[in-house]
């Protein structure tokens, strides 16, 4: 198990990126491999883009550190701390390690082994990209419909994730398969301790949509009849048809379609969704996933354009909110689709 775990150790050793170093070890590296210097390769800033209608490149994210910590693209073969410290139960096993492999090298004094973190620090962690994937994958790619797929005890066990999982995967991954349907989602605890499912949907046209006869209003949580939107003088603007799903044969199902500016609605949809996962955390008195995933998701999905730079961490102003996380301190901007700066 030893030799195993070091054999890992030393394989992920070769990768690691030098910090402040601009010495190039090529007797300690297969292949001809090279290695550039931490301040050859890291950035302070990082701009995400999505590709718009028309094709053209919209900013929506700008992220600033005061320190380097955005590699490059290829760099995060060399992502050291994050696959091997979480294996590490102390910190003086890396420390001597390293100074075996690197007794006679001036490089020895430059490796930084960050401190092992906690079980909670590590779900933070875990929690908080997860968030921000979710939200690159909506801003990224159209989403015509929010689904909401609920589970009747009488069809099936909604307590036994494992069951629930495998019907939904099937009816899923057969409409991104025949279909070419995308979706993203999470699952979410009722109070009595029963699963339902909301998701993010593109291929409305893709599914038979059943009329409800209620719609959504703006100020109220739940729909209403339509009759009764139309009687409280609610203008036609603001009610939104819910459908239902007859294909889905496990339960109830509501469906609307999206509407709006994409940034609004992705910054919509990700605070949803991110938000079940939380009431997760809190109904559940467990700090786990529900079946150890935060999302599910499926089809084909456009990741983010990005872009790396080094700014002025100090004269940057006006951002949306700003952060002290994971051993830095951040300004983040987040963007409208016509370039303002969203508070």
């Amino acid at each position: 198990m030893e030799l195993v775990f070091l054999h890992r150790l030393l394989s992920f050793a070769r990768l690691v990126l030098l910090d402040n170093s601009h010495i190039i070890l090529s007797n300690r590296l297969k292949n001809g491999l090279f290695m550039r210097s931490h301040a050859e390769s890291a950035y302070n800033s990082r701009m995400k883009f999505y590709r718009g209608s028309d094709g053209e490149l919209v900013p929506y994210e700008l992220m600033c550190c005061n320190r380097q910590i955005f590699l490059e693209s290829g760099a995060e073969l060399s992502e050291f701390s994050e696959k091997v410290i979480r294996e590490l139960e102390y910190r003086e096993a890396a420390a001597e390690l390293f100074d075996s492999v690197y007794h006679d090298s001036p490089v020895k004094n430059r490796l930084y082994i960050p401190p092992p973190k906690s079980k909670q620090e590590l779900l933070d962690a875990s929690r908080r990209r997860a968030r921000r994937k979710i939200f690159d994958y909506i801003i990224c790619n159209e989403f015509d419909m929010f689904v909401t797929l609920t589970l009747n005890p009488s069809q099936i066990d909604r307590s036994d994730y494992g069951a629930v999982i495998k019907r939904l995967n099937t009816w899923l991954g057969n409409r991104v398969r025949r279909k070419g349907i995308r979706y993203i989602g999470v699952p979410e605890y009722h109070k009595n301790g029963g699963l339902h499912f909301h998701f993010a949907v593109n291929g409305a046209d893709k599914f038979r949509l059943v009329d409800s006869g209620t719609v959504t209003v703006e100020g109220r949580k739940k729909p209403i009849r339509l009759e009764t939107a139309r009687y409280r003088g609610y203008p036609p603007e603001q009610c939104h048809t819910v459908y239902n799903l007859p294909e889905w044969k496990l339960g109830f199902s509501t469906a609307i379609l999206t509407y709006g500016d994409r940034g609004a609605l992705a910054h919509y949809l990700s605070k949803e969704l991110c938000k079940d996962v939380q009431k997760n955390l809190v109904k559940s008195g467990s700090i786990d996933k529900i079946g150890g995933r935060w999302y599910l998701h499926g089809g084909h999905f456009e990741k983010p354009i990005v872009q790396l730079a080094n700014r002025n961490f100090d004269d940057m102003a006006g951002f949306s909110y700003d952060l002290d996380c994971d051993g830095g301190k951040f300004k983040v901007y987040k963007f409208s689709e016509n370039g303002e700066v969203l508070k």
